[in-house]
Order: C-alpha cells, then sequence, then structure tokens
C-alpha cells in the first residue's frame, strides 16, 4: 500500500486551493490561517513538490499543485458521498412484509411510491406467497392474512373487505351483453380458485342462480393466473373488484355483471404485539389505514 500524506494536510491544501487564500480555508476548517500554512509546507516537503507559487503574501497554484488539487477535490466529494449514503443506510430501518402475490401486484406496489416519499427513514422489503404468513416460521415483520380478522396472538388491520366480481375480456363482454347472465355462464368456463371454491356459489346464491350448476370449471390455485386467464379469454374471473381499476380503465377487463359479493371476510395486514410497538412498523399501519381508503 502506497504511503499517504496526512488527511489534515491534504484537506487544508484541498480548501487553501478552493477558497484561494489561508484566511478562509481557515474558517472553513475550523483552525488559524498558520496551521493551514505549516500543513501546506509540510505537504510540500513530504511530497518534495512545489504546490503553490508565494509573491508578496498572495498563493497560486502551480500546474502540479493545480492537477492535485483537481484529483483530491474529487476524491474528498467522493468520500463525503459515501458518507452521506452511510449515515441515510444506518438512519433507515427495514420493515419486511410478507403477502399474497395479486394482493402485492395489483393493490399496494402501486402505493409503494407514496409510502417511501412520505416515510424515507423506513426501507420497505416485500416477500411474495401463495400460502397465509406464519410468524413461527417466517422472518417478517409484517404478513398478510385472509378471513374474519381474529387470530389469537396477532394483531390485525383490516386492508380490505370481499367485493367479488365476475370479469372478462372484451369478446367475453359481447357474450354477456347479448345473452341472459345464466345462459352466458352455461356457455362460458368458470375460472376458479382452488383455495377459495365458494367464491362462485356464494356469487351465484347473490346473483339469484343459486341452483345454477356449470358445465365447465377451469381450477388454479394462484389468483394471478385466474387474472390472465380471464384476459386472455379462457373462461370467467372471479375477482376482488379493489383489484380491476387499472384493467377496467384501460379496457382490458370489463365487469361481466353488475352483482357483487360483499362478505364480512377480507384481506388484514398482521403482526405480534411486540412487532407493532417498532415505530417503523407503526408509520407503515398508520398509513396503510389512510390509503385502504382511497
Amino acid at each position: 500500500m502506497h504511503r499517504l500524506p496526512p488527511l489534515n494536510a491534504l484537506r487544508a491544501f484541498e480548501a487553501v486551493a478552493r477558497q484561494g487564500t489561508l484566511t478562509r480555508a481557515a474558517e472553513e476548517l475550523h483552525v488559524t490561517p498558520t496551521a493551514v500554512g505549516r500543513h501546506i509546507r509540510n505537504l510540500e516537503d513530504s511530497l518534495n513538490v512545489r504546490l503553490f507559487d508565494r509573491e508578496g503574501g498572495l498563493l497560486s497554484l502551480t500546474a502540479h499543485g493545480k492537477s492535485y488539487a483537481r484529483t483530491l477535490g474529487r476524491a474528498f466529494e467522493m468520500m463525503s458521498e459515501a458518507t452521506d449514503l452511510l449515515s441515510e443506510a444506518s438512519a433507515r430501518t427495514q420493515v419486511t412484509l410478507r403477502a399474497y402475490t395479486t394482493l402485492l401486484v395489483r393493490w399496494l406496489i402501486p402505493r409503494i411510491p407514496a409510502f417511501q416519499q412520505q416515510h424515507p427513514e423506513v426501507e420497505l422489503r416485500l416477500t411474495t406467497a401463495f400460502d397465509a404468513v406464519d410468524f413461527e416460521r417466517d422472518d417478517v415483520d409484517l404478513g398478510v392474512r385472509y378471513g374474519k380478522g381474529h387470530w389469537p396472538g396477532l394483531q390485525a388491520t383490516l386492508l380490505f373487505s370481499d367485493e367479488l366480481v365476475a370479469v372478462g375480456n372484451a369478446a367475453m363482454r359481447e357474450r354477456f351483453t347479448a345473452q341472459p347472465l345464466g345462459k352466458a355462464l352455461a356457455s362460458s368456463a368458470l375460472l376458479v380458485h382452488t383455495l377459495h371454491l365458494d367464491d362462485w356459489p356464494d356469487w351465484l346464491e347473490e346473483a339469484g342462480l343459486a341452483d345454477f350448476i356449470p358445465s365447465n370449471r377451469i381450477p388454479f390455485d394462484d389468483m394471478s393466473l385466474i387474472y390472465q386467464s380471464a384476459l386472455d379469454g379462457l373462461g370467467v374471473g372471479m375477482v376482488q373488484r379493489r383489484y380491476l381499476a387499472g384493467d377496467l380503465a384501460e379496457g382490458r377487463l370489463h365487469l361481466l355483471s353488475p352483482v357483487v359479493l360483499r362478505r364480512e371476510r377480507g384481506f388484514y395486514l398482521v403482526c405480534r404485539p411486540e412487532t407493532a410497538l417498532n415505530p417503523a412498523v407503526q408509520s407503515f399501519v398508520r398509513w396503510i389505514e389512510h390509503v385502504r381508503e382511497e
């Protein structure tokens, strides 16, 4: 490793080169002009290079001095930036959230930039899952669970309750517009979530079709596959209305019936009581309580 001159001497030289005088450099460094001058002389002796021309009490950089000052200026800027980044990183608190993939992609992630802007001190880490969070197994601070909001030993904050609607692509909408609901459903495949087998029966009962027996059902264990299948015209999806804002606005998906199935179940943000005392977690929970009303 190359031997470097003392850092104080380098700092003094860079300050004088930038400020133009010993006095202004001394004010910046909170030392005396005599001390700054001594640092400069020691640096020149150490390097065996003349960095300043001295004439009538005035200092002017030599060619070597100008080149050295430019390089040191960049080096000090890089050290300052590195220090700022380290300070910012150490001041941030990481919060890890485990949630269902479709909820993250279609509801939470589009809102995250607003949270980051309001709470730059919190580093939110998102992980995806198909099953319910288990704090004995999962190393996370927060999770999302589906149900009625009562889980022993956990604090739960409602994100949104069930509002299920039947959707399809433009071709499917034409079929449902041209036929009665029951007939259109009979000629279509119902896209069924294997973890929510009562969604379709409950919705059909709400629609006054409790006795309807579908002739074609396509099962999926991933809600995102149901969305994609509905987009591609494979069948009719039974999905959360909260996930559809962008698709409906841009005409990718369409409501095939005005019937909305509302139930007391829903998606909840959950955590252990001791985790709820974490200020960063509290910031996220307060924010989510506000955005859920939007």
